[in-house]
């Protein structure tokens, strides 16, 4: 079964990774799951599929998509990942092109909430947010000329009059959304310090994609 989902070479190649660190057809939590992009690859896999996201428009298109009578084996929560309240319940965990939207205030936080979520051992694959430095330095530097509170990382300088042009025009662009482009070196420590050990991480032009397992306690 295919679901005619476009997802590039990148994205395919460590959810494929991913799914062999989780093995056996039980649980996968799809968080940030949208319209449910990735999750037809989940299911093909055998594995049923807990999607969550905060959008209810995104879930009812993943519903639509993914019919409750022709797919029992996945079911959709409005969640957002700061309200993960799960307990051991997944073999593994999804968070993909979704924690750049996040603030670096509540990336500790998310990420002990998939600790929470996955069994001892699960693993957890998402990516997070790669920018060119130069372009990191001159979205700060601006951001604070103009006297914007941020942090080092976070692309804010241009949202608000991006997305008053999106408002006025109905296009989309990428710079009317809040992004946040951590240090690996800080996902790391956020990684380590929620209790998630780093099996494997690669990047691409956009994304670092990284694997990381819950410890066997």
């Amino acid at each position: 079964m295919r679901f005619g989902i476009d997802i590039d070479e990148m994205h395919s190649e460590y959810l494929q990774k991913f799914l062999g660190l989780v093995g056996q057809r039980g649980p996968i939590l799809s968080a940030a799951c949208g319209a449910g992009r990735f999750d037809g690859m989940l299911m093909e896999a055998g594995h049923s599929v807990v999607g969550i996201d905060q959008s209810a428009g995104l879930l009812a298109r993943a519903r639509v998509q993914f019919p409750p009578e022709q797919f029992p084996q996945i079911r959709f929560e409005k969640i957002g990942l700061q309200e993960m309240d799960f307990h051991e319940e997944f073999d593994g965990a999804i968070c993909m092109d979704a924690m750049e939207h996040i603030c670096p205030e509540d990336w500790t936080g998310i990420l002990r909430g998939f600790h929470d979520a996955l069994k001892p051992g699960g693993s957890l694959y998402l990516t997070a947010d790669m920018r060119d430095a130069a372009e990191v330095e001159a979205a700060y530097q601006h951001a604070l000329a103009m006297g914007l509170p941020v942090v080092y990382g976070e692309i804010a300088d241009e949202v608000e009059p991006a997305y008053q042009r999106a408002l006025e025009t109905g296009e989309t662009v990428d710079q009317s959304v809040y992004h946040y482009s951590p240090p690996l070196e800080q996902v790391r420590t956020w990684l380590e310090q929620a209790g998630l050990a780093i099996v494997e991480v690669g990047s691409d032009n956009e994304y670092h994609h990284i694997i990381a397992r819950k410890r066997k306690e």
